[in-house]
């Protein structure tokens, strides 16, 4: 089984702003197909779909890097990038979004509301993974006995 920690694409792929710049593209290139193909006349797509492709990755990313988060060294420039970076995925998305379909965030309908609550999944996800990666640590720091043996003869006990 081959160690990823050394592994090169590993350690990029660790990167909060790679992970958006990737994620940026693929909202491109999902819209971009979704918008051909409903010009041609292949596909009929309604007009807010674009705000739906915008809001599955920004899901993606909370879910990446949320479990990315537990590869890093230094947790709170990690959370600050990666906040930043979220927010810039999310605005950048929202603003292809309306361009694509000409629907404004407020017309979008439900897709407001959910903007809203990956937002806060995002911050939810990260802090419990945070949370995860304190108990681990101290539980790899704590010194671990066998459990103390009972004195006395071994009587059973009553139930």
């Amino acid at each position: 089984m081959q160690n990823t920690t050394n592994d090169p694409f590993f350690e990029k792929a660790k990167d909060p702003v790679m992970q958006a710049s990737v994620i940026l593209g693929l909202v491109i290139i999902f819209m971009t197909l979704t918008k051909v193909a409903s010009l041609t006349g292949a596909v009929e797509f309604k007009d807010y779909f674009p705000w739906i492709i915008s809001a599955s990755f920004l899901l993606f990313f909370t879910v990446l890097n949320s479990i990315f988060s537990l590869t890093s060294d230094d947790i709170n420039k990690y959370w600050i990038r990666s906040i930043v970076c979220y927010l810039g995925l999310a605005i950048v998305s929202a603003a292809l979004a309306y361009l694509v379909s000409s629907v404004a965030f407020n017309d979008a309908g439900t897709i407001r509301w959910i903007f809203y609550v990956l937002t806060f999944v995002y911050l939810v996800f990260l802090s419990i993974l945070n949370f995860m990666k304190k108990i681990v640590a101290f539980a790899e720091r704590e010194e671990w006995t066998a459990p103390k043996k009972r004195k006395g003869n071994n009587k059973k006990r009553r139930r």
